[in-house]
C-alpha cells in the first residue's frame, strides 16, 4: 500500500500468499483506495470456494501459478481489454461466480443489460441512450465477454438472475 501512495500502476498482480497476511484480507482495501486499478491474484488453489472469494473481494482476474509467459501476456491483454479475465483452464465456474461478475460491468453495460433483457432492440436502445447502434453492439461484445456469455438467451436469463431487469 506504501508504495501504490506514489505510483498506482493500471494493472497489479497480487499473490494471495503473501509474507504477513492473505492477498485475500488486501484486496478489498486495494479495490476501496484504487478503484480504476485493476487486480489480477495469482494463486495455486483452483476450488470453487476460493475463486468465489478472489472475485467477490474485487479481483478482475485469477491466474493460476502453473503459468507460462504468453499466457500471462494473454491475460493481462484480456484485462486492459475487457477489464477482467477468466481463466479458461478453470473450467466451467460455478453460478455464483459468475454472478460476481455483474459487479464488473459499468453503469453503461448494466443499462444495456436491463434494456435488452426488457426486450429493446440495439436500435432502440441507441435512440433511448442516445448512441449509436453500433456503439450498443460494441457494449454487447464486451458484456458477453465479460460475463462469458454466448447468445441473446444467456444475456437475458443472467439479467434475470441477477436483477439487472
Amino acid at each position: 500500500m506504501q508504495m501504490l501512495q506514489n505510483d498506482v500502476p493500471d494493472i497489479l498482480i497480487l499473490d494471495l500468499n503473501l509474507p504477513d497476511q492473505s492477498g485475500l484480507d488486501v484486496l478489498p482495501d486495494l479495490k476501496a483506495t484504487y478503484p480504476a486499478m485493476k487486480v489480477m491474484v495469482l494463486t495455486m488453489h483452483s476450488e470453487p470456494t476460493v475463486m468465489h472469494r478472489v472475485y467477490a473481494a474485487g479481483a478482475n482476474g485469477l491466474l493460476l501459478k502453473d503459468f507460462g509467459e504468453k499466457e500471462m501476456i494473454d491475460a493481462l491483454d484480456e484485462m486492459v481489454m475487457y477489464g477482467i479475465y477468466r481463466n479458461p483452464k478453470l473450467g466451467e465456474i460455478s453460478q455464483d461466480i459468475k454472478s460476481s461478475k455483474a459487479l464488473f460491468l459499468t453503469p453503461r453495460e448494466k443499462e444495456i443489460v436491463k434494456l435488452t433483457a426488457n426486450g429493446f432492440s440495439s436500435s432502440d436502445i441507441a435512440k433511448d441512450l442516445f448512441l449509436s447502434p453500433h456503439t450498443v453492439n460494441t457494449h454487447r461484445r464486451n458484456i458477453y465477454k465479460k460475463l462469458d456469455l454466448k447468445d441473446m438467451r444467456e444475456l437475458v436469463n443472467f439479467a434475470h438472475q441477477n436483477e439487472l431487469n
